[in-house]
């Protein structure tokens, strides 16, 4: 059984999370194999978020009220070669803030008021070429990052930054059979060039590591490592005095670390479910991920190829 072509079916809908979600990037998930010439996928993903804490500049937790957000995703795909793998997503985010600090509504308007906020936020378009299936299977992409309309971009409930990105990555992976039978890992690494902001830059690079396991053709499971560094970025907290506070959430100096898990079940050779769970260990200048979970389904046209 060839892992790599079951494994481009089962963790496609895991992909487009890891990728499409720029308020709160998950995990990447293995699309080092791409599928076959005319395979095609729908998805439909859910993403639960709850952030308690903030990272300070130095890595120190501070508690300045409590943000979930829940965000729906639709993408999907399309293999028009075997070489060759187009997707696209767009998400719905949905957050809500209560605590004791809420942003002033002469900058943020009601987005902190207490209450759900919801709104379309960025469209993503990646496109993916197969350079190499195997020992050694690596994939770049480069991708595109465009918002939908002028939403919200100040406020802990604010779904979004509202800029455009250009992406370039890659995902490579090699199966550890004769060491480990059923078991792959996975690296996936990206730079997005993002919109500047009153000229100043700030870029982020973006590596996942990932190890899974397949009980069976059917189920699977994985752990995961992300990590995200800002190239440029101002230190939080910024006074409201200060001229850039109208733009601090877009052009922080974010960074954390990433942990977690999941699952994935193929119940058919068309349909596939799998769920994730997303935690941070460290942090700078960025929300604290407490508890994310992800759940989601996807349906695909073709077949897997064994």
């Amino acid at each position: 059984m060839r892992i790599s072509r079951i494994a481009a079916r089962v963790f496609l809908v895991g992909g487009i999370v890891a990728t499409c979600l720029a308020l709160t990037p998950v995990v990447a998930v293995a699309q080092s194999w791409l599928p076959d010439a005319g395979d095609s996928s729908f998805s439909v993903v859910y993403s639960g978020t709850l952030n308690k804490k903030h990272y300070g500049s130095e890595g120190e937790e501070i508690d300045v009220g409590h943000t979930k957000s829940e965000i729906w995703t639709i993408g999907g795909s399309y293999s028009p070669t075997d070489r060759v793998m187009i997707e696209a997503s767009i998400p719905f985010v949905n957050a809500r803030y209560k605590g004791c600090c809420p942003h002033p509504p002469a900058f943020a308007g009601d987005i902190d008021d207490g209450t759900w906020h919801g709104t379309l936020t960025d469209l993503l378009v990646t496109a993916h070429y197969q350079v190499s299936e195997g020992p050694l299977a690596f994939a770049p992409y480069v991708g595109i990052v465009i918002p939908t309309h002028d939403y919200p971009t100040l406020g802990h409930a604010a779904p979004g930054r509202g800029l455009d990105e250009y992406w370039l990555g890659f995902y490579t992976a090699t199966s550890l059979n004769e060491w480990i039978p059923r078991t792959y890992v996975e690296l996936r690494g990206n730079y997005a060039w993002v919109e500047e902001v009153e000229d100043i830059a700030h870029d982020r690079i973006n590596t996942t590591f990932e190890l899974g396991y397949y009980f069976n053709a059917a189920v699977s499971a994985r752990l995961f490592w992300a990590r995200q560094w800002t190239q440029g970025g101002i230190d939080l907290p910024v006074p409201p005095t200060d001229p850039l506070f109208p733009h601090h959430d877009q052009l922080a100096d974010d960074e954390f670390i990433n942990v977690g898990g999941g699952f994935s079940w193929m119940m058919n050779e068309r349909m596939e479910l799998f769920g994730l769970y997303t935690q941070s260990i460290a942090g700078w200048n960025s929300h604290k991920v407490d508890q994310r979970v992800t759940l989601g389904m996807s349906y695909g046209t073709g077949h897997a190829r064994h």
